[in-house]
Formats: C-alpha cells, structure tokens, sequence
C-alpha cells in the first residue's frame, strides 16, 4: 500500500490563543504532518511526503496572509500550485493535511483537488485549527473527489500542537485495519 501525505501549511505568522505567533517557517500542519510521517514509518508503511506550495508565496505577516487568504475565499480565486508528486497515480492511500481556514479548506488544498484525479483513492484529511476543527472543510472535499472514498481523520488545535504525536498514535491504533 502506499501512502502519500500531502499537505499545506503556513509558517509564518499565525493567531495562536489570540496572540500573533511567529512559527519561523514551521506551520503547524508541517508538524503534523512530519509526526505522522514518522508514526507511520515506524509501523513499516511507505511514506512519502509531499508539501503543497502556492506559486505566490503567502506573506509571512498574519494580517498581510489574511487579507489575502480572505479574498481568494471571498471571490472562489484559487492559487496556483507546485506540481505534484511524481508516481501521484500509484498512491492508494492520501492523508490530505490543511489549516483550517475560515472554516473551510484553503485555496491551495483545493488547487491540489482540482488538479490531481481522486477517483479510486482513499483520502483521509487531517486539519490544524483555532477551535473550528473539521466545520465546512469536509464537504468541500467532497464536492472536489466525488468519487474518493473519505475517511474522517484527525483534528489538532494550534495551541495543542505538541500534542500531535499521541492525537496521531491514537488515530493510527483505532484505524490499524484501514492500513492493513
């Protein structure tokens, strides 16, 4: 089986516990994404990770990504991306990680939906958050891979970032058949 983990994350400035935190490159969804690489490694899966990168770097100011990040979800614009993992076809299994934002999955995450086929595949998104968990992002997920079997996975919020290896050891035990 192969797995790819294929997220977006912002390192810059982030609104932590309603303090502006500057996380120097290491976005909270990069974590998570990193542990659960690494848990997954550990159980003897193929992992391969892969960071979704708009073309158009967001800025690293909290209020400047904001601005900007609210208008691409105010008028439906989508960034343009990185390309693709190279083999994307031969993945069965694609842990989709992302903040959440306003309340839904950002531009990037469905630049990525757009432009890579999901029929066929197991998506399993995992989401970093301020207190607004899955909320929307779901559906848009489902609106983007129809034909994608989904799986809920886990949610991780922003100050509880350092709790990201026992909220993924927990996901992968509950879910061990899924991997199998």
């Amino acid at each position: 089986m192969n797995i790819l983990i294929a997220y977006f994350s912002h390192g810059g400035e982030n609104l932590i516990d309603d303090r502006i935190v500057d996380l120097h490159g290491n976005g909270n969804t990069k974590q998570a994404a990193k542990e659960l690489e690494r848990q997954l490694s550990a159980l003897g899966h193929k992992v391969n990770l892969f960071e979704i990168e708009p073309l158009l770097p967001y800025p690293h100011s909290y209020d400047e990504c904001n601005t900007r990040s609210r208008q691409e979800y105010q008028d439906g614009s989508i960034p343009l991306i990185n390309a693709g993992p190279n083999g994307y076809e031969a993945y069965d299994i694609i842990f989709l990680g992302y903040p959440n934002w306003y309340g839904t999955i950002p531009g990037p995450i469905k630049a990525f939906l757009r432009d890579h086929a999901t029929e066929g595949k197991t998506l399993i998104p995992f989401v970093t958050h301020g207190g607004q968990i899955f909320l929307y992002s779901l559906d848009a997920i489902k609106e983007l891979a129809p034909k994608a079997k989904m799986v809920e996975g886990f949610a991780i919020a922003a100050p509880y970032i350092n709790q990201a290896p026992y909220v993924i050891k927990e996901w992968l035990e509950v879910h061990a058949e899924l991997l199998k």
